[in-house]
C-alpha cells in the first residue's frame, strides 16, 4: 500500500485527487481548513482516508499531516501540495492583505509541506507534486501577483527536484488551465465560454482529469523536475 497527503482536499481538484487516489488503492491524509466539505470527501474515500483540519499556510498543520500519515499508515510515499487561491486584480488595486494571502497559500504553504514531508519522503524515495498553474508559465492580464505566486511554485518544484534527487525523491508540478470547479462556477458564463472556445479542446477540464495528472506523476518513477500542463492544449496556441 502507498500513502499520500493531499492539501486543499475539501473541493475541486483536491477532492478529485482524494477520491482518485483512494480508488487506485492509496491511503490518503486529507488536509483543509473547511471541515464540513472535507468530511464529505473523507466519506467518499471510505476507510482509506483520514483528515487534518487546519490552515495549510501554517507550518504546524503540515507537520501534523505528516505525523498522522506515518502513524496511521506506516509511511509517507507522496505529498500533493494542491491548496491555492486565485485573485484577478491589477497591481494598482492589490492590497497588502491580498499579497499576504496569495503568497501565504500559493507559496508558503508549499514550502511548509516540503519541509515537513522531506524526511518522510527520503525514507520512502517518495514524490512531491505541487499545484502551479498555466499562469505560472504564461501571464494573464490583471493578475500579476497571482501569476508571480504560480511562477514561484514552478521554480520551487524544479529546484527541489535538483536538491532531493540524490535521496531518490521526485518533485514535479501540475499546471492546470481552465478546470470546472467552484471557482469557475462564479465566472460569468460568457467569460468562461470566451476562454474555452479558443482552446484546441474547446471546453473546461474536469477535476478528475487533473487528478489523473497528479496520479501519473506519483507513479512516474523516472519523471522529475517536470511541469505537466493540463490545459486543453492552451499552451500551444
Amino acid at each position: 500500500m502507498s500513502a499520500a497527503i493531499i492539501t486543499g482536499a475539501a473541493r475541486g481538484i483536491g477532492a478529485a485527487c482524494a477520491t482518485t487516489f483512494a480508488g487506485a488503492g492509496w491511503d490518503v491524509v486529507l488536509v483543509d481548513r473547511d471541515s464540513s466539505p472535507l468530511d464529505e470527501v473523507e466519506s467518499a474515500c471510505g476507510e482509506r482516508a483520514v483528515t487534518v483540519v487546519g490552515d495549510v499556510a501554517a507550518a504546524d498543520t503540515n507537520a501534523a499531516a505528516v505525523t498522522l500519515c506515518e502513524e496511521r499508515f506506516g509511511a509517507l510515499d507522496a505529498a500533493v501540495a494542491n491548496a491555492g487561491v486565485n485573485l484577478a486584480r491589477s497591481i494598482d488595486d492589490t492590497t497588502d492583505a491580498d499579497i499576504e494571502r496569495l503568497f501565504s497559500v500559493n507559496v508558503n504553504a508549499l514550502i511548509y509541506l516540503a519541509q515537513a514531508a522531506h524526511p518522510a519522503l527520503a525514507r520512502t524515495s517518495g514524490s512531491l507534486v505541487v499545484m502551479a498553474s498555466k499562469t505560472g508559465l504564461v501571464a494573464q492580464p490583471d493578475s500579476p501577483v497571482y501569476c508571480a505566486t504560480k511562477g514561484a511554485a514552478v521554480l520551487l518544484a524544479r529546484a527541489l527536484a535538483l536538491d532531493w534527487a540524490a535521496e531518490g525523491i521526485r518533485v514535479n508540478a501540475v499546471c492546470p488551465g481552465i478546470v470546472l470547479t467552484d471557482r469557475t462556477n462564479t465566472m460569468p458564463a460568457a467569460m468562461l465560454e470566451n476562454f474555452t472556445a479558443r482552446l484546441p479542446l474547446p471546453r473546461g477540464g474536469e477535476p478528475g482529469e487533473a487528478a489523473q495528472a497528479y496520479l501519473y506523476l506519483m507513479r512516474g518513477g523516472y519523471t522529475t523536475g517536470q511541469v505537466l500542463l493540463v490545459d486543453g492544449g492552451g499552451w500551444i496556441v
